[in-house]
C-alpha cells in the first residue's frame, strides 16, 4: 500500500507539473478507494435539472435506428432521466481496444441486473484514427473491415462496403457468431455499435445500452434551430451570442463533414465563423434551413456542440478519459459566462468524471481476447490507484489534451 501511494505521488506531481490539474485532484483523492466503490460514487450522481423534450425525442430516434422497440425506448428514456450518469470515453469501434474495456467494465461495476448502462460512442473520428473504429482490436493482430481507400473517411454515417462483408464472412466460427448480420450499404455505425455491445456485455453489469452520440446531437440540432428561441438557435443564427461563442471556442472544431479529394472521401473539421461554418475547403452559410439540410447530408456535430446539448443543457455526468476532464471543465467554465445559458444552470453541471485505468493483471486485455480464450479475472476489490498505476505511460507521457485544451 505505501508502495502503491508512493507511486500514485509521482504521477500526481507529474501531471501537476504539464497543468493538468483536474486529473492530477481526482486521482489524488480516490486512489485508495476499490474499484467498486470508483463505480458506487460515479453512479451517486444526481441532478434536479429536467431532460427536455427534444432531447428525449433526439435519444428515442437514435435508439429506434438501433432496433429498440417503443417499449424498451420508453424505459430506457425513463432510467435516464432519473439516472443522468453516461459513459462517454469511447469511440466507435465494433471489438474495441482494451482501456476503452476497461472504462466500461470498472463504469457499470456497481450496477444491478435492473439498471441500464449507457453508453454514448463517439463517431465523429476518421478510420485511421489510433483507437481503430474499423477494426475487431485482439492481442494476435486486428482485422481490418475497411478499405484502404476509405481510411481517411468519416466514420459517423458511413455505409457498410461488399469488402466488410467479404471478411465478416470468411471469419472463424467463434468470432463470427459474436457479430450481427452485415448487409452492404446498411449503417456501419448501427453494425459497429451492436458488434461492440455483443462483443462486451457479457463482461458488463447492467443492461448495457451502446449509442451514437453524435447522432443524437445532430437529431437534436435538428429540433433545436426550429426554435429560434432555443440557445443553440442563438448560437449559430444570431449576431450577438455567436460572436460571443467565437470569441470563447474559436479555435475549437463545431462540426466534421466529409469532402471530396480526387477518388477518395476524407474528413475535414469545420469552424465557427461569423455567419457561416468554415472548412479548409468549404463555407457553410449559417441559416435554419442551410444547417438542416447540411446535417441531413451528414455534417456531424462536434465535442464542443455535443457535450453543450449532453454535459450542460441536459446536465448528463458524461463520465470520460483523462483527455475530457481536462477541456470538459474548461468548456464549462466558458459557458457558464454566457448571460442567454443562465437558465441552464450550467455551474452545477458535472465535468469531472474520470473513467480511466486498466487491468493490473493485463492491461491489454481486449474483450474479444476472452471470447478467444483468455483468462478474464477482474477484482472489483483492486484499488483505483493500482489501475492507474497500469497506464501509467499513458498518463505521463502521451500529449492528449492540447488539441482540446485551449487556455
Amino acid at each position: 500500500m505505501k508502495d502503491l501511494e508512493k507511486e500514485i505521488q509521482g504521477i500526481v506531481l507529474a501531471l501537476r507539473s504539464e497543468k493538468k490539474e483536474h486529473l492530477a485532484k481526482i486521482i489524488e483523492e480516490n486512489w485508495d478507494k476499490t474499484l467498486l466503490e470508483y463505480s458506487k460514487n460515479l453512479h451517486s450522481y444526481r441532478t434536479n435539472q429536467p431532460l427536455e423534450d427534444i432531447f428525449k425525442k433526439a435519444l428515442s430516434i437514435e435508439l429506434t435506428r438501433l432496433g429498440y422497440d417503443k417499449k424498451e425506448v420508453g424505459s430506457i428514456l425513463k432510467y435516464a432521466e432519473k439516472n443522468r450518469t453516461l459513459q462517454t470515453a469511447s469511440h466507435m469501434s465494433p471489438g474495441g481496444k482494451p482501456r476503452f474495456f476497461f472504462i466500461n467494465w470498472l463504469d457499470s461495476l456497481s450496477l444491478s441486473q435492473k439498471d441500464f448502462f449507457l453508453v454514448a460512442m463517439f463517431s465523429g473520428v476518421p478510420f485511421s484514427n489510433k483507437t481503430r473504429p474499423g477494426r475487431l482490436c485482439k492481442k494476435d493482430g486486428d482485422i481490418n473491415l475497411i478499405p484502404s481507400s476509405m481510411q481517411d473517411e468519416l466514420v459517423y454515417r458511413s455505409k457498410i462496403t461488399p469488402k466488410m462483408v467479404e471478411v465478416i464472412n470468411n471469419l472463424p466460427a467463434k468470432l463470427k457468431t459474436l457479430l450481427p448480420e452485415a448487409k452492404e450499404r446498411d449503417s456501419y455505425t448501427a453494425w459497429a455499435l451492436k458488434s461492440s455491445q455483443s462483443i462486451e456485455s457479457k463482461f458488463l453489469h447492467g443492461k448495457p445500452v451502446f449509442f451514437d452520440f453524435n447522432e443524437v446531437a445532430s437529431n437534436y440540432l435538428l429540433f433545436a434551430i426550429e426554435n429560434p428561441k432555443h440557445s443553440l438557435s442563438k448560437i449559430f443564427f444570431s449576431k450577438p451570442e455567436r460572436i460571443l461563442t467565437i470569441k470563447n471556442f474559436k479555435e475549437m472544431v463545431f462540426f466534421y463533414g466529409p469532402v471530396k479529394k480526387g477518388k477518395y472521401k476524407e474528413m475535414e473539421n469545420f469552424f465557427l465563423k461569423d455567419g457561416y461554418l468554415e472548412s479548409p475547403s468549404r463555407k457553410i452559410q449559417l441559416t435554419p434551413k442551410i444547417l438542416a439540410e447540411e446535417l441531413k447530408n451528414g455534417l456531424c456535430p462536434g465535442l464542443i456542440v455535443g457535450f453543450l446539448i449532453f454535459s450542460f443543457l441536459n446536465h448528463f455526468q458524461c463520465s470520460g478519459s483523462f483527455a475530457q476532464v481536462e477541456y470538459l471543465p474548461l468548456y464549462r467554465e466558458k459557458f457558464a459566462t454566457f448571460p442567454f445559458l443562465k437558465k441552464n444552470k450550467i455551474k452545477e453541471a458535472s465535468a469531472e468524471s474520470l473513467t480511466t485505468g486498466g487491468f493490473p493483471f493485463d492491461v491489454g486485455l481486449h474483450p474479444l481476447d476472452i471470447h478467444l480464450g483468455e483468462k478474464f479475472t477482474p477484482d472489483p476489490n483492486a484499488l483505483f490507484g493500482e489501475a492507474m498505476l497500469a497506464i501509467k505511460d499513458v498518463l505521463l507521457h502521451q500529449n492528449y489534451s492540447m488539441n482540446l485544451v485551449r487556455k
